[in-house]
């Protein structure tokens, strides 16, 4: 039963892919966690669906990413292209 409305992800191999390349791109020990979500939006100026992933490490360290497409359509070149910005934490 699901109580508070939140479905399963789409595609859990998508979202264990995408925890991988970010622990393993962004250089993360294990300890760290990260949270891989799509998000709907309904806003004009936004995808249809985005996927934002948190990386939260020490008390202050949290980062979020947004990438603008579905957790499906993600490529590694995408996760490179976030941990090349050098705004993890």
């Amino acid at each position: 039963m699901n109580l508070i409305g939140q479905k399963s992800p789409t595609n859990p191999e998508a979202m264990r892919r995408i925890k991988t390349w970010v622990y393993e791109l962004f250089g993360l020990p294990e300890e760290v966690v990260v949270s891989v979500m799509e998000l709907r939006c309904h806003e004009d100026d936004c995808p249809d669906v985005e996927t934002v992933i948190g990386v939260l490490g020490e008390p202050g360290q949290a980062r979020k990413h947004k990438v603008m497409k579905p957790m499906e359509e993600i490529t590694r070149e995408d996760i490179v292209s976030l941990a090349a910005r050098g705004t993890h934490g």
